[in-house]
């Protein structure tokens, strides 16, 4: 009977030896899977990395360009207000002489 229930046991270990090394044949594909889904996602990162910095490039030349539009847009109305100022002495001049022609007149 010993020898029975040793090859039993013999059996029974190497059953539990195949169904372990097919669990071990899953988990080595599935980390062979996973490192290439790594590797994918890397690049997907990378890339958005890349697109990320290029807006960030292009938010701060816009952004360049719109303090110098309004530095611009401030010096227009500082002018126009120095224009509006000289126009209006202009017209006060201009009413002083013709004040002074008809009452000459």
């Amino acid at each position: 009977m010993p020898a029975y229930s040793s090859d039993q046991d013999r059996t029974m270990l190497a059953e539990k030896l195949e169904k372990l090394e097919g669990r071990v044949r899953l988990v080595v594909a599935l980390v062979a899977k996973l490192k290439g889904e790594k590797v994918v996602l890397e690049q997907r990162v990378e890339e958005l990395q890349a697109v990320i910095k290029a807006r960030v490039e292009q938010a701060g030349a816009l952004e360049a360009v719109r303090k110098k539009e309004q530095e611009q847009l401030v010096r227009m109305l500082e002018e126009r207000e120095e224009v509006r100022l000289k126009v209006d002495h202009l017209l006060e001049e201009i009413a002083r002489i013709e004040t002074s022609v008809e009452s000459g007149a």
